[in-house]
């Protein structure tokens, strides 16, 4: 460092002789350009940190770690739907952030930015799928945020799938999925509406009843239990026709929807 700085002071005064600035003034500019540079680098770093850290929820019940690997120590599990803090993003596959006070990293894929206000559903090109569950699961991975539209209403919510049997077990992700879930059923029925899925770049025609029940992963949702998510060729757990051929239905609907 010495010798770089000795270096720029050096080049400086033979710049700056001709026009009869002596080596002690070279110096001094030589120091203020410096002093320049770190001041520059300081304030871009500050515009940085001023943004402050972003608001994300887990998706999926997912480990805080000391480094951004699997291989580092694991320091607590947050359950699904926990607030995170991101104060670093720019590795982009796992992200720096604050628990409940505590720092270390996560990984990125289970994590869902908290947007203020009504969920907006993505844009598309504007067709809808009608997936056959076989295919419509492995898309439906557990802790993939998955966007609710539906169809009647536009009323967006977001959910999570934390169970695919023969359909697929989700729960809201925030008490604000929960309320726009509520507000699109206007009441807590079994009655299945139709529904479109936005997930990983593509909307698929799907049905979901709004009756929370059974279990559940996600203790901050204000919902206590699970919905069922059904998609083309799904059906339910205890064989139940009825309900299976009124979820077919509703998946038919949103398919028809679109066209």
């Amino acid at each position: 460092m010495k010798e770089l700085v000795i270096g720029v002071t050096i080049l400086s005064a033979i710049v700056l002789a001709p026009i009869g600035i002596n080596m002690h003034q070279a110096a001094s500019v030589a120091s203020a350009t410096s002093a320049y540079d770190e001041y520059i680098h300081y304030e871009e770093y500050d515009i940085y940190e001023e943004e402050g850290p972003q608001r994300f929820r887990t998706t999926a019940r997912l480990n805080l770690r000391q480094g951004p690997t699997t291989d580092s120590a694991r320091i607590m599990t947050a359950n699904p739907g926990q607030l995170v803090y991101v104060t670093d993003a720019r590795d982009g596959v796992w992200f720096a952030v604050e628990v409940n006070g505590q720092t270390g990293y996560m990984y990125a894929e289970f994590l869902v930015e908290v947007v203020e206000g009504t969920v907006v559903a993505p844009e598309f090109n504007g067709t809808v799928e009608r997936l056959h569950w076989d295919e419509a699961r492995l898309l439906t991975t557990r802790g993939t945020p998955l966007t609710i539209v539906d169809v009647r209403t536009g009323i967006t919510w977001q959910v999570a799938s934390f169970s695919n049997g023969r359909h697929a077990d989700v729960e809201p992700i925030t008490a604000d999925d929960t309320a726009a879930m509520l507000s699109a059923f206007g009441r807590w029925c079994w009655q299945p509406r139709p529904v479109h899925v936005h997930v990983n770049g593509r909307v698929i025609a799907a049905s979901i009843n709004g009756m929370p029940h059974a279990g559940s992963t996600n203790p901050n949702n204000n919902m206590n239990g699970h919905v069922c998510l059904h998609f083309y060729g799904s059906s339910t757990h205890n064989g139940n026709r009825t309900h299976t051929r009124d979820h077919q239905n509703a998946v038919n609907e949103a398919f028809n929807a679109s066209v």
